[in-house]
């Protein structure tokens, strides 16, 4: 094999695997860049009596990674952290009797379930402090239970604790939300030994919590934003550096920048650069632009079905206009775009294509041609990629964040490099602008582009 020292794929897997995580959290808090603060914050909240964390922000953003490194860092080493997914059907009720089942049976054991007319209990024989006990667990039916129950295991499972309840936005019902609300409230009113911590995707904790927000008084929580520069980098030179590889700065920027803040997408380009590399058929020490280009390719092929359907609903069988306007709403570092700037980036990436002087059928679109279709893609059969930002008319924002990575992806693979670290400039207010315009003397000094077809009228 093509890479020094990783004779065999066993080799190899087991070094990449310690540095990338493509589709799961980090393994160690040695590979959650960029994160330091936010795990010291979460640190000393779960010190303080009673406190517990919710994790919020966007899918991708690496919250799942935050829990686990958290949870690694306050967990006693004299036992795991339990993670629990949630989904749209989850009950509080049955995810404690999974907490109860998940913990007693990692502690070696088997259990009898006795049912009576007036008993209903799980007696498990659990193997603890060097001897066989039998511990009783009451069905999880109510709060008091609820509260008892997991009391009860907490003292078993370790000398502190930690559950991870990840995905909880997942649950549809909200009724069931506050049940794990009043929940934490009784734990820190019993003084139960045990620490949560949640992960939901959501831009505010109101889309989570609803009207009730104020029912997690015990919460800390933790707005997690998209991954900074530097930290974007730091996962690509530190996975080649796994490997003793070098890394050409134009790879690590192009992958920094297309990541857009998302560490899953990092580490998936690099995952599949270290895999090219590895199945080279001569010696690779240096990672350079051409293996990235087919690192790209991989990378694209291998996005979920998620990220993919949009994005097809938005171009597959439509016309190029389609594609050239959404990558244009990916084609700056802001994730809130007024609707000239996105036509801004849409001339310069037509341009880009079709060069300065195309025939007149590949002429770009008028803005009010452009506003149309832009608006398209805020509708269901177009994957309703966009919405208004804050109910604003002709202010834009993606309905789920990450697909802006997956959209420079696909743009850059089209030949299109888009300035993902670049904001837009700041809007001139249309009082100021029209000023400006009469005091040089009606001349219009903007640059002059040609467009295609008649223009339609159109309110964005």
């Amino acid at each position: 094999m093509s890479i020094a020292g990783f004779e065999n794929k066993t080799e190899f897997t087991k070094k990449l695997n310690e540095h990338m995580s493509a589709s799961g959290p980090v393994k160690s808090i040695q590979q959650l860049f960029g994160r330091e603060k936010e795990l010291s914050l979460i640190e000393e909240a779960l010190y303080a009596n009673g406190r517990h964390v919710f994790i919020y922000g966007d899918r991708g953003v690496g919250k799942s990674s935050l829990a686990a490194a958290a949870a690694a860092q306050y967990q006693s080493s004299d036992n795991s952290p339990i993670q629990i997914g949630c989904g749209p059907d989850t009950k509080f009720y049955e995810t404690i009797e999974n907490l109860v089942d998940r913990v007693m049976k990692s502690l070696a054991g088997g259990y009898d379930h006795t049912i009576t007319q007036t008993l209903n209990v799980k007696i498990y024989s659990i193997s603890w402090k060097n001897s066989t006990k039998k511990v009783e667990v009451f069905k999880v039916d109510s709060m008091y239970s609820a509260v008892n129950a997991t009391e009860e295991i907490a003292k078993y499972h370790s000398e502190q604790p930690v559950i991870i309840i990840d995905e909880f936005d997942q649950i549809e019902s909200e009724t069931e939300r506050k049940l794990f609300a009043t929940f934490l409230k009784d734990l820190g009113d019993r003084g139960v030994n045990v620490k949560f911590i949640f992960t939901g995707v959501a831009t505010s904790l109101d889309k989570l919590l609803g009207s009730h927000e104020s029912s997690f008084r015990q919460l800390h929580t933790i707005g997690l934003e998209r991954l900074g520069w530097s930290a974007r980098e730091d996962i690509v030179r530190d996975g080649a550096a796994a490997f003793s590889l070098t890394v050409g700065n134009d790879v690590c920027f192009t992958i920094a920048k297309i990541s857009n803040g998302f560490p899953s997408y990092a580490h998936l380009i690099m995952e599949k650069l270290l895999w090219i590399a590895f199945n080279e058929d001569h010696p690779v020490s240096h990672l350079d632009m051409k293996l990235f280009e087919q690192a790209l390719r991989d990378a694209i092929s291998s996005i979920g079905a998620h990220l993919k359907r949009p994005y097809e609903q938005a171009t597959a069988h439509r016309s190029p206009d389609y594609t050239e306007i959404l990558w244009a709403t990916s084609d700056s570092e802001d994730t809130i775009r007024y609707s000239e700037s996105i036509f801004l980036s849409y001339i310069r990436i037509h341009e880009k294509i079709h060069g300065k002087n195309p025939p007149p059928e590949y002429l770009p679109l008028p803005q009010p041609n452009f506003l149309v279709k832009l608006r398209d893609l805020k509708k269901k059969p177009y994957g309703e990629i966009i919405e208004n930002a804050m109910d604003r008319k002709g202010l834009y924002t993606y309905r789920e964040n990450i697909l802006r990575g997956f959209i420079a992806m696909k743009a850059l693979e089209g030949g299109v490099e888009l300035q993902g670290n670049i904001p837009d400039a700041p809007k001139i207010p249309t009082a100021l602008a029209k000023a400006k315009r009469i005091n040089s003397a009606g001349k219009d000094n903007s640059p002059q582009v040609r467009f295609r077809g008649e223009e339609l009228s159109g309110e964005d």
